[in-house]
Protein backbone atom coordinates (compact mmCIF):
# COMPACT_ATOMS: atom_id res chain seq x y z
CA UNK A 1 0.00 0.00 0.00
CA UNK A 2 1.17 3.50 -0.78
CA UNK A 3 -0.85 6.40 -0.39
CA UNK A 4 -0.96 10.21 0.13
CA UNK A 5 -3.23 12.28 1.48
CA UNK A 6 -3.91 15.91 3.67
CA UNK A 7 -3.06 15.64 7.08
CA UNK A 8 -6.27 17.69 8.43
CA UNK A 9 -8.47 15.38 6.50
CA UNK A 10 -6.58 12.32 8.20
CA UNK A 11 -6.57 13.84 11.68
CA UNK A 12 -10.13 14.49 11.37
CA UNK A 13 -11.04 11.20 10.10
CA UNK A 14 -8.82 9.66 13.06
CA UNK A 15 -10.90 11.67 15.28
CA UNK A 16 -14.03 10.56 13.54
CA UNK A 17 -13.58 6.64 14.21
CA UNK A 18 -11.78 6.99 17.68
CA UNK A 19 -14.79 6.71 20.23
CA UNK A 20 -15.54 2.93 18.07
CA UNK A 21 -12.08 1.62 19.44
CA UNK A 22 -12.39 -0.74 22.60
CA UNK A 23 -9.85 0.02 25.42
CA UNK A 24 -10.64 -2.70 27.24
CA UNK A 25 -11.21 -5.68 25.05
CA UNK A 26 -9.42 -9.06 25.11
CA UNK A 27 -8.98 -8.98 21.66
CA UNK A 28 -6.03 -7.14 20.55
CA UNK A 29 -7.23 -6.25 17.15
CA UNK A 30 -9.85 -4.20 18.51
CA UNK A 31 -7.26 -1.89 19.77
CA UNK A 32 -6.89 -1.07 16.13
CA UNK A 33 -7.65 1.14 13.47
CA UNK A 34 -8.41 -0.49 10.13
CA UNK A 35 -6.63 1.19 7.21
CA UNK A 36 -7.96 0.83 3.70
CA UNK A 37 -6.38 2.38 0.48
CA UNK A 38 -8.76 1.48 -3.20
CA UNK A 39 -10.16 3.46 -5.67
CA UNK A 40 -8.30 6.52 -4.73
CA UNK A 41 -9.82 6.55 -1.17
CA UNK A 42 -8.31 5.82 2.17
CA UNK A 43 -11.28 4.50 4.24
CA UNK A 44 -10.54 4.23 8.30
CA UNK A 45 -12.06 1.70 10.61
CA UNK A 46 -12.94 1.01 14.17
CA UNK A 47 -15.07 -1.18 16.26
CA UNK A 48 -16.04 -2.26 19.46
CA UNK A 49 -18.55 -4.83 18.83
CA UNK A 50 -21.08 -3.06 20.02
CA UNK A 51 -20.70 -0.35 16.95
CA UNK A 52 -18.47 0.27 13.84
CA UNK A 53 -17.17 3.58 12.65
CA UNK A 54 -15.75 4.15 8.95
CA UNK A 55 -14.77 7.21 7.33
CA UNK A 56 -13.99 7.46 3.82
CA UNK A 57 -11.23 10.25 2.88
CA UNK A 58 -9.41 11.52 -0.68
CA UNK A 59 -5.92 10.46 -1.25
CA UNK A 60 -4.08 9.80 -3.96
CA UNK A 61 -3.99 5.73 -4.35
CA UNK A 62 -0.36 4.67 -5.59
CA UNK A 63 -0.82 1.26 -4.88
CA UNK A 64 -3.58 -0.31 -2.92
CA UNK A 65 -3.77 -2.30 0.24
CA UNK A 66 -4.40 -2.34 4.01
CA UNK A 67 -3.27 -2.97 7.51
CA UNK A 68 -4.02 -2.26 11.20
CA UNK A 69 -2.69 -0.15 13.52
CA UNK A 70 -2.86 0.99 16.90
CA UNK A 71 -5.51 3.44 17.02
CA UNK A 72 -3.82 5.39 19.79
CA UNK A 73 -0.56 5.63 18.92
CA UNK A 74 -1.29 6.22 15.46
CA UNK A 75 -3.78 9.14 15.95
CA UNK A 76 -1.57 10.68 18.65
CA UNK A 77 1.11 10.62 15.88
CA UNK A 78 -1.10 12.09 12.74
CA UNK A 79 -2.20 14.82 15.04
CA UNK A 80 1.14 15.90 15.99
CA UNK A 81 1.99 16.12 12.70
CA UNK A 82 3.22 19.69 10.80
CA UNK A 83 -0.04 20.68 8.08
CA UNK A 84 0.49 19.41 4.65
CA UNK A 85 0.61 15.85 2.57
CA UNK A 86 1.15 12.66 4.67
CA UNK A 87 2.39 9.53 3.07
CA UNK A 88 1.28 6.10 4.04
CA UNK A 89 3.31 2.96 2.74
CA UNK A 90 2.72 -0.55 3.72
CA UNK A 91 5.48 -3.06 2.27
CA UNK A 92 4.32 -6.44 0.73
CA UNK A 93 4.49 -8.90 3.06
CA UNK A 94 4.10 -6.41 6.07
CA UNK A 95 1.66 -5.23 8.43
CA UNK A 96 3.72 -2.31 9.50
CA UNK A 97 2.82 1.00 8.31
CA UNK A 98 5.43 3.97 7.26
CA UNK A 99 3.93 7.21 8.33
CA UNK A 100 6.01 10.26 6.55
CA UNK A 101 5.59 14.10 6.08
CA UNK A 102 7.21 17.32 6.21
CA UNK A 103 10.02 16.64 8.93
CA UNK A 104 9.12 13.25 10.03
CA UNK A 105 9.15 9.82 9.46
CA UNK A 106 7.78 6.95 11.31
CA UNK A 107 7.22 3.23 11.39
CA UNK A 108 4.05 1.67 13.51
CA UNK A 109 3.99 -1.86 14.27
CA UNK A 110 0.56 -3.43 12.58
CA UNK A 111 -1.52 -6.55 12.70
CA UNK A 112 -2.99 -8.57 9.93
CA UNK A 113 -6.15 -7.12 9.05
CA UNK A 114 -7.88 -10.30 8.20
CA UNK A 115 -8.42 -10.84 11.68
CA UNK A 116 -10.12 -7.04 11.76
CA UNK A 117 -14.15 -7.75 12.07
CA UNK A 118 -16.29 -7.48 9.53
CA UNK A 119 -18.65 -4.32 9.65
CA UNK A 120 -21.69 -3.90 7.76
CA UNK A 121 -21.86 -1.94 4.36
CA UNK A 122 -25.12 -0.13 2.73
CA UNK A 123 -25.60 -3.25 0.57
CA UNK A 124 -27.76 -6.05 1.38
CA UNK A 125 -29.86 -4.10 3.86
CA UNK A 126 -33.76 -2.91 4.22
CA UNK A 127 -35.17 0.13 1.91
CA UNK A 128 -33.34 2.76 3.25
CA UNK A 129 -35.39 5.71 5.38
CA UNK A 130 -33.52 9.25 4.56
CA UNK A 131 -33.66 12.03 6.83
CA UNK A 132 -31.77 15.31 6.66
CA UNK A 133 -28.12 14.79 9.02
CA UNK A 134 -29.20 18.26 10.97
CA UNK A 135 -33.09 16.74 11.79
CA UNK A 136 -31.63 13.53 12.75
CA UNK A 137 -28.82 15.01 15.51
CA UNK A 138 -31.52 17.30 16.57
CA UNK A 139 -33.96 14.18 17.18
CA UNK A 140 -31.50 11.95 18.68
CA UNK A 141 -30.44 15.12 21.54
CA UNK A 142 -34.09 15.09 22.27
CA UNK A 143 -34.65 11.64 22.75
CA UNK A 144 -31.59 9.98 24.21
CA UNK A 145 -31.45 12.24 27.34
CA UNK A 146 -35.04 9.94 28.64
CA UNK A 147 -33.06 6.39 27.87
CA UNK A 148 -31.96 4.87 31.16
CA UNK A 149 -28.56 4.19 32.23
CA UNK A 150 -29.04 1.31 34.01
CA UNK A 151 -28.59 -2.46 31.93
CA UNK A 152 -31.21 -3.60 34.85
CA UNK A 153 -33.51 -3.39 32.03
CA UNK A 154 -31.80 -3.37 28.38
CA UNK A 155 -34.89 -2.11 26.44
CA UNK A 156 -34.74 0.96 28.30
CA UNK A 157 -31.05 2.28 27.76
CA UNK A 158 -31.98 2.03 23.90
CA UNK A 159 -34.36 4.18 21.18
CA UNK A 160 -37.60 3.12 20.07
CA UNK A 161 -38.02 3.69 16.27
CA UNK A 162 -40.53 2.94 14.88
CA UNK A 163 -41.95 3.73 11.40
CA UNK A 164 -45.82 4.36 11.27
CA UNK A 165 -47.83 4.21 7.95
CA UNK A 166 -50.38 7.43 6.77
CA UNK A 167 -50.40 9.46 10.84
CA UNK A 168 -49.20 12.72 10.05
CA UNK A 169 -50.93 14.70 7.21
CA UNK A 170 -51.81 11.60 4.94
CA UNK A 171 -47.96 10.03 4.68
CA UNK A 172 -45.45 8.28 6.80
CA UNK A 173 -44.12 8.71 10.08
CA UNK A 174 -40.36 8.00 12.02
CA UNK A 175 -40.75 8.11 15.62
CA UNK A 176 -37.94 7.86 18.04
CA UNK A 177 -39.21 7.14 21.91
CA UNK A 178 -36.76 6.77 24.66
CA UNK A 179 -38.08 6.19 28.54
CA UNK A 180 -36.82 5.39 31.94
CA UNK A 181 -38.73 5.05 35.02
CA UNK A 182 -38.91 8.93 35.78
CA UNK A 183 -39.27 10.36 32.09
CA UNK A 184 -39.99 9.28 28.93
CA UNK A 185 -39.20 11.48 25.00
CA UNK A 186 -41.32 10.90 21.90
CA UNK A 187 -40.31 12.81 18.68
CA UNK A 188 -42.13 12.19 15.31
CA UNK A 189 -41.15 13.28 11.90
CA UNK A 190 -42.96 13.03 8.50
CA UNK A 191 -41.72 10.67 5.84
CA UNK A 192 -42.61 10.67 2.24
CA UNK A 193 -46.17 8.58 1.49
CA UNK A 194 -44.57 5.50 -0.22
CA UNK A 195 -41.81 3.52 -0.48
CA UNK A 196 -40.93 2.35 3.10
CA UNK A 197 -42.99 -0.81 2.44
CA UNK A 198 -40.06 -3.00 3.25
CA UNK A 199 -38.39 -0.90 6.41
CA UNK A 200 -38.77 -2.69 9.57
CA UNK A 201 -41.95 -1.46 11.61
CA UNK A 202 -39.44 -1.04 14.80
CA UNK A 203 -36.11 -1.60 16.03
CA UNK A 204 -34.47 -0.68 19.29
CA UNK A 205 -31.19 1.26 18.92
CA UNK A 206 -28.99 1.79 21.91
CA UNK A 207 -28.82 4.98 22.97
CA UNK A 208 -25.17 5.27 23.40
CA UNK A 209 -24.63 4.69 19.74
CA UNK A 210 -27.45 7.39 18.44
CA UNK A 211 -25.25 10.07 20.58
CA UNK A 212 -22.20 8.40 19.33
CA UNK A 213 -23.80 9.16 15.83
CA UNK A 214 -25.12 13.00 16.59
CA UNK A 215 -20.91 13.12 17.50
CA UNK A 216 -19.87 12.82 14.10
CA UNK A 217 -22.60 13.47 11.89
CA UNK A 218 -22.03 16.52 9.82
CA UNK A 219 -24.26 19.42 10.44
CA UNK A 220 -25.84 19.58 6.57
CA UNK A 221 -26.72 16.97 3.89
CA UNK A 222 -28.76 13.44 4.29
CA UNK A 223 -28.20 10.30 6.00
CA UNK A 224 -29.75 7.09 5.27
CA UNK A 225 -30.81 4.94 7.72
CA UNK A 226 -30.58 0.92 6.78
CA UNK A 227 -31.25 -2.25 9.03
CA UNK A 228 -29.43 -5.32 8.11
CA UNK A 229 -31.03 -8.11 6.08
CA UNK A 230 -31.28 -10.28 9.19
CA UNK A 231 -32.36 -7.41 11.70
CA UNK A 232 -29.24 -7.48 14.15
CA UNK A 233 -27.51 -4.98 13.25
CA UNK A 234 -28.69 -0.80 11.81
CA UNK A 235 -26.51 1.42 9.17
CA UNK A 236 -26.17 5.25 9.23
CA UNK A 237 -24.75 5.54 5.82
CA UNK A 238 -23.55 9.44 5.10
CA UNK A 239 -21.13 10.11 1.72
CA UNK A 240 -18.18 10.21 4.31
CA UNK A 241 -19.53 8.17 7.08
CA UNK A 242 -20.80 5.21 8.24
CA UNK A 243 -21.98 3.80 11.77
CA UNK A 244 -23.39 0.48 12.32
CA UNK A 245 -24.75 -0.90 15.54
CA UNK A 246 -26.23 -3.70 17.14
CA UNK A 247 -29.94 -3.88 17.69
CA UNK A 248 -31.61 -4.28 21.33
CA UNK A 249 -33.83 -7.57 21.64
CA UNK A 250 -37.06 -7.87 23.38
CA UNK A 251 -40.01 -5.90 23.56
CA UNK A 252 -40.56 -1.63 24.34
CA UNK A 253 -42.79 -0.63 26.94
CA UNK A 254 -46.15 0.87 25.66
CA UNK A 255 -45.02 4.48 26.09
CA UNK A 256 -47.87 6.37 24.10
CA UNK A 257 -50.11 4.91 27.41
CA UNK A 258 -48.04 7.09 29.57
CA UNK A 259 -48.57 10.37 27.34
CA UNK A 260 -51.37 12.19 28.45
CA UNK A 261 -54.11 13.31 26.04
CA UNK A 262 -55.23 15.85 27.76
CA UNK A 263 -54.75 18.56 30.47
CA UNK A 264 -56.24 21.41 33.03
CA UNK A 265 -53.95 24.07 32.74
CA UNK A 266 -51.31 25.16 30.20
CA UNK A 267 -48.09 27.31 31.14
CA UNK A 268 -46.37 29.17 28.46
CA UNK A 269 -42.94 30.39 29.49
CA UNK A 270 -40.13 32.11 27.63
CA UNK A 271 -37.43 28.75 27.20
CA UNK A 272 -34.48 30.96 27.86
CA UNK A 273 -36.43 32.83 31.01
CA UNK A 274 -37.06 29.56 32.75
CA UNK A 275 -33.71 27.59 31.94
CA UNK A 276 -32.57 31.05 34.10
CA UNK A 277 -34.86 30.38 36.99
CA UNK A 278 -34.10 26.97 37.07
CA UNK A 279 -30.54 27.57 36.96
CA UNK A 280 -31.01 29.86 40.07
CA UNK A 281 -32.72 27.42 41.77
CA UNK A 282 -30.81 24.27 41.22
CA UNK A 283 -27.33 25.34 44.05
CA UNK A 284 -30.23 24.59 46.85
CA UNK A 285 -32.44 21.51 44.59
CA UNK A 286 -28.64 19.91 44.79
CA UNK A 287 -29.26 19.48 48.15
CA UNK A 288 -32.94 18.07 48.00
CA UNK A 289 -32.87 15.23 45.80
CA UNK A 290 -32.99 17.51 43.03
CA UNK A 291 -36.36 18.84 44.23
CA UNK A 292 -38.08 22.17 43.04
CA UNK A 293 -41.53 23.09 43.60
CA UNK A 294 -43.67 24.62 40.84
CA UNK A 295 -46.51 27.03 41.43
CA UNK A 296 -48.70 28.65 38.47
CA UNK A 297 -51.03 31.03 39.46
CA UNK A 298 -51.98 34.85 38.46
CA UNK A 299 -50.24 34.89 35.48
CA UNK A 300 -46.58 33.90 37.25
CA UNK A 301 -44.41 30.27 37.46
CA UNK A 302 -43.01 30.16 40.72
CA UNK A 303 -40.13 27.95 41.42
CA UNK A 304 -38.81 27.29 44.71
CA UNK A 305 -35.72 24.83 46.30
CA UNK A 306 -35.37 24.06 50.02
CA UNK A 307 -31.95 22.55 51.13
CA UNK A 308 -32.30 22.71 55.04
CA UNK A 309 -29.11 23.08 55.91
CA UNK A 310 -28.11 25.59 53.16
CA UNK A 311 -31.26 27.72 52.61
CA UNK A 312 -33.53 28.48 50.06
CA UNK A 313 -34.47 30.09 46.79
CA UNK A 314 -37.46 31.37 45.19
CA UNK A 315 -37.58 32.88 41.94
CA UNK A 316 -40.56 34.05 39.86
CA UNK A 317 -40.69 34.56 36.30
CA UNK A 318 -43.59 35.10 33.66
CA UNK A 319 -46.19 33.08 32.01
CA UNK A 320 -48.97 32.16 30.10
CA UNK A 321 -51.43 30.25 32.19
CA UNK A 322 -54.57 28.95 30.77
CA UNK A 323 -56.65 26.83 33.32
CA UNK A 324 -56.69 26.71 37.43
CA UNK A 325 -53.65 27.32 39.36
CA UNK A 326 -51.40 24.37 39.74
CA UNK A 327 -48.56 23.04 41.62
CA UNK A 328 -45.83 20.12 40.71
CA UNK A 329 -42.88 19.07 42.29
CA UNK A 330 -40.14 17.97 39.45
CA UNK A 331 -36.92 16.93 39.49
CA UNK A 332 -34.56 19.62 38.58
CA UNK A 333 -32.45 18.11 36.54
CA UNK A 334 -35.01 16.44 34.04
CA UNK A 335 -36.18 19.51 33.41
CA UNK A 336 -32.99 21.24 32.80
CA UNK A 337 -31.97 18.69 30.54
CA UNK A 338 -34.67 19.45 28.02
CA UNK A 339 -34.61 22.76 28.05
CA UNK A 340 -31.20 22.49 26.40
CA UNK A 341 -32.81 20.63 23.01
CA UNK A 342 -36.50 21.77 23.01
CA UNK A 343 -35.45 24.21 20.12
CA UNK A 344 -38.05 26.33 20.78
CA UNK A 345 -38.42 29.82 22.11
CA UNK A 346 -41.29 29.22 24.35
CA UNK A 347 -42.43 25.91 25.93
CA UNK A 348 -45.47 24.68 27.33
CA UNK A 349 -45.72 22.69 30.49
CA UNK A 350 -49.34 20.76 30.37
CA UNK A 351 -50.51 19.66 33.77
CA UNK A 352 -53.79 17.53 35.18
CA UNK A 353 -53.09 17.36 38.77
CA UNK A 354 -49.25 17.59 41.65
CA UNK A 355 -50.12 13.33 41.10
CA UNK A 356 -49.89 13.49 37.58
CA UNK A 357 -47.19 13.66 34.38
CA UNK A 358 -45.98 16.73 33.21
CA UNK A 359 -45.87 17.13 29.57
CA UNK A 360 -43.08 19.89 28.41
CA UNK A 361 -43.76 20.59 24.51
CA UNK A 362 -42.51 23.21 22.18
CA UNK A 363 -45.03 26.16 21.40
CA UNK A 364 -46.08 25.94 17.57
CA UNK A 365 -45.20 22.50 17.37
CA UNK A 366 -46.80 19.05 17.69
CA UNK A 367 -43.75 16.94 17.03
CA UNK A 368 -41.92 16.15 20.47
CA UNK A 369 -43.21 15.30 23.82
CA UNK A 370 -41.28 15.53 27.01
CA UNK A 371 -42.94 13.81 30.24
CA UNK A 372 -41.77 13.84 33.44
CA UNK A 373 -43.26 11.89 36.73
CA UNK A 374 -43.49 14.27 39.96
CA UNK A 375 -42.24 14.00 42.54
CA UNK A 376 -43.75 13.42 46.14
CA UNK A 377 -45.75 16.61 47.00
CA UNK A 378 -45.17 16.35 50.71
CA UNK A 379 -42.59 18.93 52.26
Amino acid sequence: MKITCKQADLAKALSTVSHAVSSRSTLPILANILIQAEQGHLKLSATNLEIGITCTIDAEVFEEGSTTVPAKTFTDLVTSLRAGQVELIVEEDSHDIKVKSTGSKANIKGMDPEEFPHIAGAEGGENPIVLEAGQLKEMIAQVVIAAADDDARPVLTGVLVEVHGGTYDGASTLTFSGADAFRLAHRVVGLPLQGYEGVPSSVIIPARSLSELARILPAEGTVQMIVTTNRSQVLFHTEQIDLVSRLIEGTFPNIKAAIPLEHKTRIVVETKEIAAALKSVQPFARDSANIVRFKASNDTLTLEATAEDVGNNITTIGAGIDGPDQEIILNARYLGEVLGVIGSPKLAMELISPARPCAVKPVGSTDYTYIIMPMSTNR
